[in-house]
């Protein structure tokens, strides 16, 4: 396992030095300086089996310039220690369900120190469940970016885009979850209630509303035993659904790190 993501940081560290190249020819204006650095691309691509997917797949991660600039101005401790105080404060308001002020908590933890993605997860935690998806998906892909073998992060991506009426994009991201964490019990039984297309007449159902009604309460039942204890924390599940912005979905996902 390790060695694969060893492997995968390599391929993503050549993307990015490929990827700052391509932007260095287009920033000059002289055809042979062009010429070299692309053949230089073509062939780290050859060589790496870069594809455009994957281009594209790095598209929300921080520049070859960011990274180096973060790395030559570490965050200094003090600020990493107030970060995490302020991460605590989140922590405890989210088990109290102020999400608003755990919000405001993640926030001042990320002023200090944004290179750690646990801060972005976890305010996308609080977003979700006040119904702000769009700043949700942000503070996902910004977690990513930090760290692309984080799964939680996904599953927060998936539940966002879930509770927006994106089923299919969804799926993906906890599929990207199972690739991380293929054992995680919450995210399969989560991706197989998303993935569930039809009713009984055979006609596709992508409304979160019908989802939640239908194929969550077993889930909620399934994980009964489990409530409260270690990695997973649940809550009842009630089949009030007050409107589609309704955060009984939420109270399946993951505990906050």
């Amino acid at each position: 396992m390790n060695s694969l993501k060893e492997s995968e940081n390599v391929k993503n560290l050549v993307i990015s030095i490929a990827d700052f190249l391509l932007s260095q020819s287009s920033s000059k204006f002289d055809s042979l300086f062009t010429r070299r650095l692309k053949l230089a691309v073509d062939c780290l691509e050859k060589v790496y089996s870069i594809h455009l997917r994957d281009y594209l797949r790095m598209r929300n991660s921080l520049s070859l310039p960011e990274v180096f600039e973060r790395a030559s101005n570490p965050v200094p401790v003090k600020n990493q220690l107030e970060a995490e105080q302020c991460k605590i404060r989140g922590n405890n308001l989210v088990f109290q369900e102020k999400y608003c002020l755990a919000e405001a908590e993640y926030t001042k933890a990320i002023h200090l120190n944004e290179l750690n993605p646990v801060y972005f997860c976890n305010r996308a935690d609080t977003r979700i469940k006040q119904g702000r998806y769009h700043m949700a998906i942000e503070d996902s892909q910004r977690a990513l970016s930090l760290d692309s073998h984080y799964a939680k992060a996904y599953a927060r991506l998936g539940t966002a885009y879930f509770m927006m009426n994106h089923p299919a994009k969804a799926a993906r991201c906890y599929k990207k979850a199972l690739k991380i964490e293929p054992q995680n019990q919450f995210y399969l039984r989560a991706l197989g209630c998303i993935t569930q297309p039809t009713n009984s007449c055979g006609v596709e159902i992508f409304s979160p509303i019908y989802r939640l009604k239908k194929n969550l309460s077993t889930l909620a039942s399934n994980f009964a035993p489990l409530r409260g204890a270690g990695e997973y924390g649940y809550h009842t599940f009630t089949n009030e659904m007050r409107d589609l912005r309704s955060p009984s979905i939420l109270h399946f996902s993951e505990m906050i790190d």
